[in-house]
């Protein structure tokens, strides 16, 4: 994009292509078949429950919970 179009851009528009960038990395690293870390799974879950739509919310469920997060090496 043009750095005169993008000073045309309201503080809405570049939210959303904020928000297009996240859910299409997230996407890009789901869809990989690549192992993810547990951060890296975790930002995913976050950009889907945050910007997916048809989600229906139920805060009784933990999605993470089932996953393998012993299997990584956690460095602190």
């Amino acid at each position: 994009m043009s750095d005169e179009k993008q000073k045309d851009l309201t503080t809405k528009d570049k939210a959303n292509e904020i928000v297009d960038m996240l859910i299409s990395q997230a996407h890009k690293k789901l869809k990989s078949g690549e192992d993810l870390s547990a951060s890296e799974m975790k930002v995913c879950l976050d950009v889907c429950k945050t910007y997916g739509t048809g989600i229906n919310s139920n805060n009784d469920v933990d999605i993470i919970s089932e996953l393998p997060f012993e299997n990584e090496d956690r460095k602190l």
